[in-house]
């Protein structure tokens, strides 16, 4: 009897010892796993990376991400002055204070024209040079078409959005036309150059003689996309971005190089969308490490936005080879020189400023 209670006494004092080597074993395990696995990271993105390019691919790219990089978690900010990563284009390079950028996608200079408009104003091609810029733009404002195809408002040759609140007006309206003569912006000196005076004062020409819009500037670039793509505009510059926009508007219409002072070769601006990190960041260095990662899909980014010349690799993507405004783009893109301009140079907030002060 007193052997067989000793026995029960064992084996409780046994069993006590076993769960409380299970319990700190446990604990112990824990401790460490939480000693070794750090906390993860939080990087907030803005809102416009959704929107932009579209949540399923977004979110696609969020989860690539966190599989290989378990440590951070990607998420989207409520506002953008909460973001670690802002996204935006040239136009706003000036009005930022991102410390470092990366550009995702790129876009090339174009001349749109609607060619059912030129036809109309016995125009069987778009022009390759100022002098029949001129000429068509003249002939489109003097010809007449059947009442039932013009627009409302009428129908004008060129159309410009100069609205001052729009920071990439003259970037798309003028800069454009500068490179495609030849010329730079700025003379050695730091004015503005003889070829870029001679440019505005073609355009206070051309709104002298009433070929332009009126409103120019109250008009953004959307609204005078928006009036081409209604048919009622006959030529502007614009950006390749802008061709999947006007292909469903249904007008016919086609792309070619900027018009040029005298024949010869084209020279083309490129734009492009960038990535950077806010300048209210305090996660910078994980803010970066996702920029690097998302700028190495840039062909995906290029495809969702059907951008031109997109990634920059020296051969057409699918998705340009198969369409042949997109493909005419890039054929334009080829045989160009493309202009080195920086929009993070201080002198662009200048040339900006000289050249509104002129136009107006």
């Amino acid at each position: 009897m007193y052997v067989k209670y000793l026995n029960n006494v064992r084996i409780d004092i046994f069993l006590c010892i076993a769960v409380c080597v299970v319990v700190v074993s446990v604990a112990a395990g824990q401790f460490i796993r939480r000693a070794i696995t750090p906390r993860r990271v939080d990087v907030y993105v803005c809102g416009q990376f959704e929107s932009l390019f579209g949540s399923e691919i977004f979110s696609a790219l969020i989860m690539e991400y966190e599989e290989q990089n378990p440590d951070l978690r990607i998420l989207i900010a409520e506002s953008e002055r909460l973001s670690d990563i802002v996204l935006f284009d040239d136009g706003e390079f000036m009005e930022l204070t991102s410390v470092r950028a990366q550009l995702l996608v790129s876009f090339m200079d174009l001349f749109f024209y609607n060619i059912d408009i030129l036809q109309g104003a016995n125009r069987d091609r778009p022009p390759r040079t100022r002098a029949e810029f001129l000429a068509a733009a003249r002939a489109v404002a003097g010809f007449t078409v059947p009442r039932a195809t013009v627009p409302e408002a009428g129908i004008f040759p060129l159309a410009l959005g100069l609205d001052p609140s729009d920071p990439l007006a003259l970037r798309r309206e003028i800069f454009p036309w500068v490179w495609a003569a030849g010329g730079e912006l700025l003379d050695e000196s730091g004015e503005l150059s003889s070829i870029a005076a001679e440019t505005i004062a073609f355009f206070l020409q051309l709104n002298r003689e009433g070929l332009v819009t009126p409103g120019s500037f109250e008009k953004t670039g959307e609204q005078r996309l928006e009036e081409f793509a209604q048919g009622s505009i006959a030529m502007l510059a614009a950006s390749s971005r802008d061709i999947p926009f006007v292909q469903r508007s249904g007008i016919n219409f086609g792309v070619t190089a900027m018009p040029q002072t005298s024949p010869g070769g084209n020279r083309l601006g490129l734009s492009g969308i960038y990535a950077g990190i806010s300048a209210h960041s305090v996660r910078q260095a994980e803010a970066w490490h996702f920029i690097t990662f998302i700028a190495e899909k840039n062909q995906v980014l290029a495809q969702v936005l059907r951008a031109v010349p997109g990634s920059m690799l020296n051969y057409p993507d699918e998705y340009i080879a198969e369409d042949p405004y997109l493909f005419r783009a890039w054929d334009i893109f080829e045989a160009a020189d493309i202009v080195e301009h920086n929009p993070a140079d201080p002198s662009t907030e200048y040339i900006i400023r000289e050249m509104l002060e002129e136009l107006r």
